[in-house]
């Protein structure tokens, strides 16, 4: 039998703009997600995926019928491929 991973939990307060907040509720709608907290969890591994690719020097792109259509900036990638190679 495998031992069970102890999760400790805490909580969390932060003050954002009600246009910031609407949009999370928005986002959690659509995902059907059960929480604010599950949408941030998402968010956060979306970010974690993104800024390791950013890491191996991949772009981070839309892409649809083998183009191009957008990419992404985002803040800090090199400091977190510094990080991540340490």
């Amino acid at each position: 039998m495998k031992e069970m991973e102890i999760m400790t939990k805490r909580r969390v307060q932060f003050i954002l703009p009600d246009q910031t907040v609407e949009e999370l509720d928005r986002l959690k709608k659509q995902l059907g997600a059960s929480s604010r907290t599950e949408v941030l969890k998402i968010a956060i591994e979306v970010l974690h995926w993104a800024m390791t690719h950013r890491a191996k020097g991949e772009e981070i792109a839309a892409v649809g019928d083998d183009k191009i259509s957008e990419t992404i900036a985002i803040p800090g990638a090199h400091s977190f491929a510094k990080e991540s190679r340490q």
